[in-house]
């Protein structure tokens, strides 16, 4: 039983930071704010010659294409200000985004998944094991909080040193296809430029990070309510034994 009660900890920590980099990711993908502000810091509409209004539509209709199951390729047209009315992607710029939202899509599932075990591991710590129940979860967030905050800071670190570095890795490891790289004055390169990724991936790490500082918090918190403390090694063997 110490076995299960263990193992099932293990998973509760080890899903956290997925649970809180893949629900970070997913709203930052469905924040309408990032892309407008994106479009005004890099004078997206002044470039591609799009109103501020048709850009921030078209925001909508990308987001809305991310978490529509059915539509398979992106079809976003767009009036310019010389009246001429025309698609705003070409078609490596809908194959790419097909290769995003495949990912995204990914990232959803294991955001579902995440969660779904957590919850299910607090209510069953809570309900069926009173006597250890807030210990055990106080144990798990504490560890997994730290854990995301670890993961953070080693990537932040990377990205900070080297964002160009990060980007052509995850792409190269994501999309070995190839089809990630564009040519200048693609509308791809305008719309999100290297800045914009740059800025959001801060963003994201931020958010993340204060998140897992957050749950960390309560875990140490759950702790000294219990007068538990973060267990050595030696100290879980001897729970097991027990």
């Amino acid at each position: 039983m110490n076995v299960i009660r263990l193992l099932t900890r293990w998973i509760f920590i080890i899903l956290i930071p997925i649970l809180l980099l893949s629900g970070t990711i997913a709203w930052a993908f469905n924040n309408l704010w990032i892309y407008e502000n994106g479009f005004v810091k890099y004078d997206v509409g002044q470039a591609l010659g799009i109103s501020s209004a048709e850009l921030n539509i078209s925001a909508s209709k990308l987001i809305a294409y991310f978490n529509d199951p059915h539509q398979q390729y992106l079809d976003i047209n767009v009036t310019y200000n010389n009246g001429v009315k025309g698609p705003l992607y070409n078609q490596a710029d809908i194959l790419h985004m097909k290769a995003v939202k495949d990912l995204i899509w990914v990232d959803y599932g294991l955001l579902l998944f995440a969660a779904i075990y957590s919850l299910v591991y607090i209510l069953a710590n809570v309900i069926w094991s009173k006597r250890n129940g807030r210990r055990d979860i106080g144990l798990g967030a504490a560890w997994g909080g730290g854990l995301t905050v670890a993961v953070i800071c080693f990537l932040g670190i990377f990205v900070v040193t080297s964002f160009n570095s990060f980007f052509i890795t995850f792409h190269e490891i994501f999309f070995p296809e190839g089809n990630w790289q564009f040519p200048p004055g693609d509308h791809m390169i305008t719309l999100f430029p290297d800045g914009f990724w740059s800025n959001t991936t801060t963003l994201v790490g931020v958010v993340a990070l204060v998140m897992a500082i957050i749950v960390l918090s309560v875990g140490l918190a759950l702790l000294h309510i219990n007068k538990g403390k973060l267990p050595r090694f030696k100290q879980e063997s001897d729970d097991n034994k027990a």
